[in-house]
């Protein structure tokens, strides 16, 4: 389990954690306050280790960008967190052209 830390600083929420060789930061504010954004860096850590197989190196990290880039794209629409079952993203990336990988 990583642990994520919390600030707040002038009506905006930060939430952050370490992924491996990664740090990963998700800012919100009004609706996404610290227990939305916590729930928001789950899913996003949880994809990125599913992406990556493992916990990401920053090289493992960078030669799965691409498809790190589309899974964000399906968890998080127009700054609003959209989807959060696994399966569902996995779906939603597979249907992608592979050219967009």
């Amino acid at each position: 389990i990583n642990e994520q830390k919390c600030s707040f600083i002038r009506s905006v929420y930060i939430v952050y954690t370490v992924l491996g060789d990664v740090s990963v930061y998700v800012v919100g504010k009004d609706g996404y306050d610290e227990l939305a954004l916590a729930e928001v860096i789950f899913v996003i850590t949880s994809a990125v280790k599913d992406v990556c197989g493992k916990l990401p190196t920053e090289r493992l990290f960078l030669d799965k960008y691409r498809r790190i880039c589309l899974t964000l794209d399906e968890i998080i629409w127009k700054g609003y967190l959209e989807n959060t079952d696994k399966d569902r993203i996995r779906r939603l990336v597979r249907l992608k052209l592979p050219t967009e990988f």
